[in-house]
């Protein structure tokens, strides 16, 4: 099997990072995510976007030990469950899963 890197990109809401849905979905989340194999490599707070959209507050970048293991942590009943805590402390939140081929 080959590790996979998982990148998340999240936008809060206005004071979403103080609310008790945000510690409850990040130590939720972290646990889960641990439970499957994933390793968090970096965490980035965003200061600027030197391109184009809209920028995040918050990059995490994951090493999980295969594909399979990044899609059941994001798809599995627990992850569904914290969703409505996600909602409140997140206006926006991209899960990308990568492979470790440049096309």
């Amino acid at each position: 099997m080959e590790k996979t890197i998982v990148i998340i990109e999240a936008t809060f809401n206005p004071n979403g990072m103080n609310t008790p849905e945000f510690k409850e979905y990040s130590r939720r989340s972290n646990a889960n995510g641990e439970a499957h194999g994933g390793v968090v490599l970096s965490k980035h707070q965003v200061t600027e976007n030197l391109g184009v959209g809209q920028t995040p507050h918050l990059i995490l970048v994951i090493e999980y030990p295969s594909m399979q293991k990044a899609h059941e942590t994001f798809t599995n009943l627990e992850y569904q469950a914290i969703l409505p805590l996600r909602s409140v402390a997140f206006k926006e939140v991209k899960i990308l899963k990568t492979n470790s081929q440049f096309l």
